[in-house]
């Protein structure tokens, strides 16, 4: 038996509740302990806005939400995504979209889906969902099936799972990048209204399978999270053959997320941890332990610094980084829901988050 205490803190105007909740470590529930109510000096914050949380009601989709890690994705347009993965085969596995002030619909079905993510091009978005059948690129409300990438390895193999995840964004050659199985990148040039297939980009046969890629504008490289926990550098070529420049050794293990971060690099892995390396050297400048139990789903939003983790505890944090520093602060924290969290969005002034087994879609709002 052990005892870990969390503090979480609620704060509108001048007035802050602050509650402290043990984690019992037998039962792995967590029990409120203390609840403290402060009246403040209405005094500005010299570290910035202080968030405030407002529960509003959830939006729906119409079908629960898989165990997914990132099974959410959010769109510039206003519409939300995510996937069922249904464990009967003859029902099926879909895609489930709803709209802020709009209604909820299916999208269509689809393979076992390994992840899910709208990537902004010139134009338009585009919801890329890559899978165990390659990866399928959508306009933003999955109506059109824009281009289809299908797996390259088709050599039948019974020990591992073949499969396309992770997707990026290289601005400057307009090309969609997605990682594969066998460590490789799928690129394709993204020129609404055509898609090209551009040569993929191969890792050698020790590579283990990509989880997540980014690409920092910084050195102008793509950066691939592989199962190993080992990082690969990609230098970008018009072409599409990107050539690989250098394996980071792993630092920690069961990677679920990559984002670029001005000069830095952030990866959070499952274990609840969160790493910031430097995007030239790739020396490990910070590891925050973010989450108490298991974290499944990051959203980096690189143009304000912002990394929103949820995970196994049930627990919302928000977190800012400084890209030039790598100064880590924790800026929000608190309990969403009572469910297992498996997505999340940051959205302008608000997070949407998604749970296992439930079609409601929590939105907690901030303010200053």
């Amino acid at each position: 038996f052990w005892l870990k205490l969390h503090l979480i803190r609620y704060s509108v105007g001048s007035t802050c509740i602050v509650v402290i909740t043990h984690l019992c470590g037998w039962c792995h529930q967590r029990y409120p302990l203390f609840l403290i109510l402060l009246i403040l000096p209405d005094l500005p914050c010299p570290r910035g806005p202080i968030f405030t949380l407002l529960m509003s009601s959830g939006l729906t989709f119409s079908a629960t939400v898989s165990l997914l890690h990132n099974n959410l994705a959010c769109s510039s347009t206003g519409w939300v995504a995510a996937v069922h993965n249904s464990v009967n085969d003859s029902g099926g596995s879909r895609l489930l979209l709803t709209k802020v002030g709009g209604p909820f619909k299916d999208g269509p079905q689809v393979e076992q889906a390994m992840s899910i993510r709208y990537i902004e091009v010139p134009g338009m978005p585009v919801l890329v969902l890559s899978s165990t059948n390659g990866t399928q690129f959508y306009n933003d409300d999955a109506t059109t099936l824009l281009f289809y990438a299908p797996l390259t390895d088709l050599v039948p193999n019974t020990d591992s799972l073949k499969y396309h995840q992770g997707a990026c964004y290289v601005p400057s050659m307009q090309h969609i990048v997605v990682g594969t199985s066998k460590g490789s990148l799928v690129v394709t040039q993204a020129c609404p209204p055509d898609f090209v297939a551009l040569p993929e980009a191969t890792a050698g046969p020790e590579a283990s399978g990509v989880v997540d890629l980014c690409y920092c504008a910084a050195t102008n490289m793509v950066v691939s999270a592989h199962e190993s926990g080992e990082l690969r550098t990609w230098t970008p070529n018009e072409s599409g053959s990107y050539d690989m420049q250098n394996i980071v050794p792993a630092v920690g293990q069961a990677p679920c997320r990559i984002g670029s971060l001005g000069g830095q690099i952030l990866v959070a892995f499952g274990a609840g941890t969160m790493c910031l390396f430097n995007a030239t050297t790739f020396e490990l400048q910070v590891e925050v332990t973010a989450h108490a139990r298991w974290l499944h789903a990051a959203h980096i939003w690189e143009d304000l610094g912002f990394v929103a983790t949820v995970g196994e505890d049930t627990i919302l944090n928000v977190w800012q980084v400084d890209g030039t520093t790598g100064r880590v602060g924790l800026q929000h924290s608190s309990v969403v829901t009572d469910k297992l969290l498996t997505g999340v969005c940051l959205s302008g002034s608000e997070a949407f988050v998604s749970s296992y087994d439930s079609s409601e879609l929590s939105r907690v709002a901030f303010g200053s």
